[in-house]
This record gives structure tokens, C-alpha cells and sequence, in this order.
């Protein structure tokens, strides 16, 4: 007969393994698996889109007019540094307008974060914009994404 205590640490072991090993898994600087990545001195900023349907998620381009969500990782070679990110947006420059919808940033942990109600409502170059807190220093990081 199995021991309803055993089996309850067990479980409980093996969930903080699995925790440990998605730690492990979020290595600074991030790997080219965890998708593009934006570097300005210290701090390296990776994102990758997190795409529904078989065709997107296939091609890894960002469908127009579907919402998606982005995954970030942020890493900083000064381990004194606190960085955070703070704001995520996105813009077209050339029409001179950014998206309908306001993200929000939802925290992971270990310099992870999960970006909510992203959606490129038209076709064409996007600007993804990225602000971080690091101390009492603001920055912007960008970069250029196309919208199929």
C-alpha cells in the first residue's frame, strides 16, 4: 500500500524540480531558441511572439489581426542592477499610428515576463518598443517586426 504522506512529498518534490529546471531554463544571456534579442550595454532583452493556430505557429511570424501574447526575457551582466520591465507597446512609424489595444505585462520571475493583448490590426513593418527600469535610469529598447 502506498502512503498518502510519501506520495504527497513526492509530488511536491517533483513540482520543485520541474520549478529548478524552468529556472535553469531561463539563462541569461538567452539562448537563440528564446527567440529575437535586443542588447543595449548591459541588459539584453529576448522576446518571442506566443502564436495560436498551426499556421503561425509554424512560420513564426505574426499574423495580422490575430491577438498574441509575447514572452520576454531580460537579462543584465550587472547582477546589481534590478532592471524591470515596465511598458510594452508597438507602433507603424510610417502611418504614424501604434495598435488599438494596451498590452499588460504580467511578471514570471527570474527576469521573465508575459506580455497580454498584443495585436498588429494591420499589415506591414511594426516597431515593437520595450521600457525598462533599471535603477533610476529609463530606457527604450525597439526593434522592427513585419506583420503578415
Amino acid at each position: 500500500m502506498i502512503h498518502p504522506r510519501r506520495t504527497r512529498w513526492r509530488v511536491l518534490l517533483a513540482l520543485a524540480g520541474g520549478l529548478a529546471a524552468a529556472a535553469a531554463g531561463a539563462a541569461c544571456p538567452p539562448a537563440d531558441s528564446d527567440g529575437s534579442a535586443i542588447r543595449k550595454g548591459n541588459l539584453t532583452l529576448a522576446w518571442r511572439p506566443l502564436l495560436t493556430g498551426e499556421k503561425a505557429a509554424k512560420s513564426g511570424r505574426i499574423p495580422m489581426a490575430k491577438h498574441f501574447a509575447l514572452e520576454v526575457q531580460l537579462c543584465d551582466k550587472d547582477a546589481a542592477s534590478d532592471a524591470q520591465l515596465q511598458k510594452a507597446d508597438a507602433t507603424m512609424p510610417a502611418h504614424k499610428h501604434g495598435m488599438n489595444y494596451r498590452p499588460v505585462i504580467r511578471p514570471l520571475g527570474a527576469g521573465r515576463f508575459r506580455i497580454e493583448g498584443m495585436m498588429f490590426h494591420m499589415a506591414g513593418q511594426w516597431e515593437l518598443a520595450f521600457e525598462l527600469k533599471a535603477g533610476s535610469e529609463t530606457l527604450r529598447l525597439t526593434q522592427e517586426v513585419r506583420a503578415d
